[in-house]
């Protein structure tokens, strides 16, 4: 399996109460091409925080982290923007989709930031939206959808873009648990349907079991 996603020696610390926090301890972290890994570990662990990291949001105190051959830590403001809306998809345990925009939009605008034209970028979201269950809805503000219907476009927002890395953070965390049974098996299928390699943050069991390794943030480290 062809090495996707190399982290290595990660530290990462914050300021507590005048005191500092060691939250990343020199954790590494190797992906195959393909592989679905979970990440779990109690609250305040750090989880978010590692995720933020290798998703180009956060940078480390020290270390170094590698993409698709790209050196992550190496790459300026308006290259690492780019890398981010052509590789990497993300959700999150909240839906952030923009209130004032419908499904449809939601969806377009990572391809409208590409510079995609809109009316691509239309049919693009609208196959993303059908890709997970909610091309109906795709006329409908956040307001008027469910939960399992909001993430669902989240999710779909994600990969319209085609991403080679999946990076979710809690993805079923706000949901009822038979909405995220059914949000943790799409996510499941659209793994395998789209070629991804996905790291998901989760604290739900039943959706670590189908990812390829489970590993446990503690005291800094993966385990």
């Amino acid at each position: 399996m062809n090495e996707f996603l190399h982290a290595e020696n990660l530290r990462k610390s914050f300021l507590s109460g005048g005191e500092r926090l060691d939250v990343l301890v020199d954790l590494s972290l190797t992906l195959g091409q393909g592989e679905m890994v979970a990440i779990t570990g109690v609250s305040g662990s750090g989880k978010s925080t590692l995720l933020h990291i290798l998703g180009g949001m956060d940078r480390p105190d020290s270390g170094s982290i590698t993409i698709a051959g790209r050196d992550l830590l190496a790459l300026g403001a308006e290259e690492l923007s780019e890398f981010r809306n052509r590789e990497l998809g993300f959700v999150f345990q909240f839906h952030h989709l923009l209130p004032e925009f419908t499904a449809l939009e939601n969806v377009m605008m990572p391809l409208l930031l590409r510079g995609v034209r809109p009316e691509q970028a239309r049919d693009e979201a609208l196959s993303a939206l059908d890709g997970v269950g909610v091309a109906p809805r795709a006329r409908h503000r956040p307001g008027e959808l469910s939960g399992g219907e909001q993430q669902r476009v989240a999710i779909a927002r994600a990969l319209v873009a085609r991403p080679s890395l999946l990076l979710a953070d809690e993805p079923t965390g706000n949901l009822d648990p038979h909405t995220g049974e059914t949000i943790g098996v799409l996510l499941h299928e659209l793994h395998a349907r789209c070629g991804l390699t996905s790291i998901l943050v989760t604290h739900n069991q039943r959706l670590a079991q189908v990812c390829t390794r489970i590993y446990r943030l503690e005291d800094g480290r993966l385990a």
